[in-house]
């Protein structure tokens, strides 16, 4: 009761009364419009210096709640209150209050990287404060405070696409501390974070809770919410428990089994329904000393996997672990072909994915893989159509398909009756996750490849994809698994561990976990007692057979990576005249070179190609194919447009025809003249001639140089009332929209080819929607963080 007390006594930061909201959704199944209670008669009160859990399953309504804290969704007048330090009551239903709201209650989304604005980590965290009017020494205190409390001052320089996933979101957490809030919300921050990343930012919670801040820490982790003083639990939108978290009884019983009888994890306990298969079983994937290396338009390379060697037997369950970027996922690409070994070997099913002789497309149909994103690459509009992509590549067809797809979406959770004719973009994210599994599982494939199938689904979900993991183990299946949690990975048969793209170690939980276990590799090992039997063969180490099959014609790749090669992202830090040479002059260099290719004869873009070749080789010492990597990427345009070009007969054209295959008949259209001819020509000389220019001036210029040269040459306008730093800034954010789109369209393409999916035109088309919804997706995440820290139109 004392505690009670004293926690009473502390000042009032929100006080939430009788919330009821309600989203209106179009039900198909119905045929009308309903309404959907996301959150119904929840009554809450948050006081100073407290740190608060939030749980909940899937479509609790915890977004929902801290949305409408701070006016991202309107509640209804009355039911929310937000007290500012000197006890004056904000309502966010009224307009006129949010901006003192956001400054008072900081709050970070689940995705940083769509939060970022910035072009450095300083220019991210100066956006609020510049926001609020602040003056020049006022802001840059304000950010030197948040930078050093979030560990990232020795990075206040460096581009934010250059963080790892944990810096990024160290990043999230300056933004808001810069905005000076008292109350910090953070959404699912740690859901796609390795065990040492989420550690440093739980620790830095900790920090700021001991310095006053109120902490709200929206999560799915029982063990994150062990580290706060209060849990509140969401179950269908109304609060199912309030207290201290050792109190919930759901909570109490993960913990002690977590600590006396076995490993739990998130409820799931139990293991394997099948002994460990002996290392000398059949092997279903091998690795021979594989490399892969990762090129970039930078003028080094990025080693995704160095030297694995690796042997996994057929009918086993393995989880690969290790550090965000460590080469998870880059050594699951592998098993089905979708990259190759650089050097070394990878073979799948006894089939070795750089032989000529076999079908890499053949092959994905028997090694699936669910991509660690699977919001970003449900590429059909309905579910349904979705999960049947892979069964109809491989020939299934009427009701044997129709019983394929609602099978697999049965098992994943998702009931055919109800989902088969939704949406996609109607789906909740733990649905978009499980509709993702249901297209890998549609496939009946002999190995299952599952890319963080965990991450973000709540207790409930997590629990049966373990089921259906052990399920598929049963049927006689090879599963193999990349996770952040070492809890879950103590349930497989094999773990492997990834640190800085190597193989550290290779064998059952009890001895990775146990004998083999190196503190280096930056995870947290999980307690293991009495967890299951030790083993009673030797375990299976990282020493793959000493052989490498005979490889009588070697394959290069795996398909063309356009979309890594057509990317501008393409910066090469390296110090050069032309790298030291003011932006605004390259900027009108660039000008220049662009209305000479245009406005000039055909030899005028030869001419301009040849300056900018030799500028890049002798001032920027940047190598020629850099230059043109674009060019190639984009050569199937220029002849699909040439081809049109001289297709048809101009109307004005009477140059002498040089070439007419058909002359008469259906064909004999058809010809090339003279002037077609030079034509298409100058075409492709000055688009050749535009991309070598603007990947000269990309390669050259950092981009904060360039916005910052944007908003110097746009300053006049401000003097006649025009929004210039509007105007800058929508700039910025469009140049780096590009090559997040690529990445986006990257996905899809995988999940495709993953799913026995071909390049072609019916691949192409399928891209145009997803990637316009994500687009608008992804511009309305932008504004609400821009919301979020205060932006205001014309300020």
């Amino acid at each position: 009761m004392a505690a009670k007390t004293a926690a009473e006594s502390r000042p009032m930061r929100i006080s939430i009364k009788n919330l009821s909201f309600s989203y209106r959704k179009a039900r198909q199944a119905a045929g009308a419009a309903q309404e959907e209670a996301a959150l119904n008669n929840v009554s809450i009160d948050i006081r100073a210096g407290e740190y608060i859990t939030l749980l909940g399953e899937n479509g609790s309504g915890k977004s929902t709640l801290i949305s409408c804290i701070n006016g991202l969704l309107a509640p209804p007048p009355g039911a929310i209150a937000v007290f500012t330090p000197e006890g004056a009551q904000l309502d966010p239903a009224n307009e006129a209050h949010l901006e003192r709201i956001r400054s008072l209650t900081g709050m970070t989304l689940q995705n940083p990287d769509l939060q970022i604005i910035g072009c450095t980590v300083e220019e991210d965290v100066a956006f609020g404060p510049e926001n609020l009017n602040l003056s020049k020494a006022e802001i840059q205190s304000r950010v030197t405070n948040a930078l050093q409390a979030a560990g990232l001052l020795h990075l206040r320089d460096r581009a934010p696409h250059l963080l790892s996933g944990g810096e990024k979101q160290r990043l999230a957490l300056a933004d808001i501390l810069a905005l000076d809030a008292s109350v910090l919300i953070f959404d699912e921050p740690t859901s796609m974070l390795d065990s040492y990343s989420a550690k440093t930012i739980l620790d830095l919670f900790d920090t700021l809770n001991s310095q006053g801040k109120t902490i709200i820490h929206i999560t799915h982790n029982h063990v994150e919410a062990l580290r706060s003083r209060r849990s509140i639990v969401l179950r269908e939108g109304k609060v199912a428990f309030d207290g201290v978290p050792e109190a919930w009884d759901e909570l109490e019983e993960w913990r002690a089994a977590y600590a006396g009888k076995s490993v739990v994890f998130s409820g799931f306990s139990g293991a394997s329904p099948h002994s460990q298969p002996p290392a000398a079983a059949p092997a279903a994937v091998q690795f021979f000393s594989a490399f892969h290396q990762y090129q970039r338009p930078a003028a080094r390379s990025i080693t995704g996997i160095h030297g694995v060697s690796l042997r996994i037997p057929r009918n086993s369950t393995t989880a690969v672990v290790g550090k965000s970027g460590c080469g998870k996922t880059t050594l699951l690409k592998h098993i089905n072909a979708l990259l190759l070994p650089s050097s070394g070997n990878v073979v799948t099913l006894g089939a070795d994915t750089l032989d000529k002789r076999v079908n890499l497309r053949n092959l994905r149909f028997k090694a699936a893989l669910a991509i660690q994103s699977p919001e970003s690459a449900l590429f059909e509009r309905y579910i349904a159509d979705d999960v049947a992509f892979g069964p109809e590549n491989a020939g299934l067809k009427g009701a044997k398909l129709v019983q394929r797809v609602k099978t697999a979406m049965e098992a994943s959770g998702l009931p055919f009756a109800a989902f088969a004719d939704r949406e996609t973009t109607s789906l909740s994210g733990g649905e978009k996750r499980r509709a993702a599994l249901a297209g890998a599982l549609a496939m009946d494939s002999e190995i299952l490849l599952l890319d963080e199938p965990l991450a973000a689904l709540d207790n409930k979900n997590k629990r049966h994809v373990m089921e259906l993991i052990f399920e598929c183990q049963a049927k006689g299946k090879t599963i193999v698994v990349t996770t952040h949690s070492l809890e879950m990975a103590a349930f497989f048969d094999y773990v492997a561990v990834m640190d800085k793209g190597r193989l550290a170690a290779f064998g059952p939980p009890e001895a990775v976990f146990g004998e083999l276990w190196n503190p280096d590799w930056g995870l947290a090992a999980p307690k293991l007692q009495n967890a299951r039997p030790a083993p009673t063969y030797a375990p299976a180490r990282p020493d793959a057979p000493p052989e490498p099959p005979a490889q009588p014609r070697r394959r290069r790749k795996a398909g063309k990576p356009f979309f890594r090669t057509a990317s501008f992202r393409g910066f090469i830090d390296i110090d050069s005249p032309l790298r030291n040479l003011k932006p605004l002059v390259k900027m009108a260099a660039l000008f220049a070179a662009g209305t000479i290719s245009i406005a000039g004869s055909l030899y005028a873009p030869l001419v301009v190609s040849l300056i900018v070749i030799l500028s890049g080789k002798l001032l920027g010492k940047i190598a020629c194919k850099t230059l043109l990597r674009s060019v190639f990427a984009v050569l199937p345009f220029l002849l699909l447009f040439v081809f049109l070009q001289t297709a048809f007969l101009w109307g004005n054209d009477s140059s002498p025809i040089l070439f007419q295959p058909f002359q008469t008949g259906f064909f004999s259209f058809f010809s090339i003249t003279s002037t077609e001819l030079y034509r298409s020509l100058a075409f492709i000389c000055r688009i050749t001639s535009l991309i070598a220019a603007l990947s000269l001036y990309i390669a050259a210029t950092p981009l904060r140089e360039t916005l910052s040269a944007i908003n110097t040459s746009l300053s006049p306008l401000s003097r006649l009332g025009l929004p210039a730093r509007d105007i800058a800034m929508m700039a910025g954010i469009s140049i780096r929209f590009v090559p997040l789109l690529t990445e986006e369209a990257e996905r899809i393409v995988t999940a495709q080819l993953s799913r026995g999916g071909k390049r072609g035109l019916r691949s192409s088309l399928a891209m145009v929607v997803p990637l316009l919804l994500l687009s608008l997706e992804r511009a309305e995440t932008l504004a609400n963080a821009m919301s979020l820290r205060l932006y205001k139109t014309g300020a």
